[in-house]
């Protein structure tokens, strides 16, 4: 499984921080895309051409206040024992353990398509801090590049597991985005907010959803539940470094 990006520390130092991205770390992570069409880079298609397409990037749904749903899943809601029922043995699931004491329990498929886009999806769960330190500490771990270390769990640590829930998504789309592109999608942003001289973060609360415009990488969307915007990822990008 490939290294996964630095988190922001929140709170609770063992609760898994959804910040994708934010660092230049992750982007050596992303060069290695194969080539695919992105259909939302293209003019959208009049109805009677074409079947909307279906669990699209933009097309998140508000089930219910403070909640969203995209890609079929459930933010909050969606459990580790879901997201493994629906993908099986290409969801690769570690713990990803960070110099600063950060537990996080994370998972990965490759090659994710969803409505005729294609690209990768990082998925985070909110586990249970007790069970993340506990499993750290017994699971056999390897280096990462960022100077954590990674932990590959066994059918015990997954069955303790199973009931966390999603606390966030990562889109890393095989196709370049621009701010045409996101605004005939997603609509004028809440906010933008500069990242240095390659990023700008596009925020859109009401959804969920932080878009990552890198000038000279590849572009991220990360989605979490509205009710949590503001803490996973709109603060920390506030906060002075």
């Amino acid at each position: 499984m490939p290294e996964t990006p630095p988190r922001p520390a929140t709170r609770n130092p063992m609760k898994a921080p959804f910040l994708i991205a934010l660092a230049a770390g992750i982007l050596s992570l992303l060069i290695a895309f194969a080539p695919a069409l992105w259909r939302m880079l293209g003019p959208a298609q009049p109805a009677s051409a074409t079947a909307p397409l279906q669990g699209a990037p933009w097309q998140i749904e508000r089930p219910a206040p403070g909640q969203t749903r995209v890609f079929g899943l459930d933010l909050p809601g969606t459990t580790l024992a879901q997201t493994r029922q629906r993908w099986g043995e290409d969801l690769k699931l570690a713990l990803m353990a960070g110099r600063d004491g950060t537990v996080a329990l994370e998972a990965y498929l490759e090659k994710f398509e969803a409505g005729g886009v294609g690209g990768r999806l990082l998925l985070a769960y909110d586990a249970p801090p007790e069970a993340l330190a506990r499993w750290r500490e017994s699971l056999p771990g390897t280096p990462i590049e960022s100077g954590g270390r990674q932990h590959a769990l066994t059918e015990a640590a997954l069955a303790e597991l199973a009931a966390s829930p999603l606390a966030g998504l990562s889109f890393i789309p095989a196709a370049q985005l621009d701010a045409a592109i996101l605004e005939s999608r997603f609509g004028t942003p809440a906010e933008r907010i500069a990242g240095g001289e390659r990023l700008e973060h596009w925020l859109y609360p009401a959804n969920g959803l932080a878009v990552v415009l890198d000038a000279k990488g590849r572009d991220v969307l990360q989605y979490v539940a509205p009710a949590d915007f503001e803490r996973r990822l709109a603060a920390p990008l506030r906060a002075p470094r």
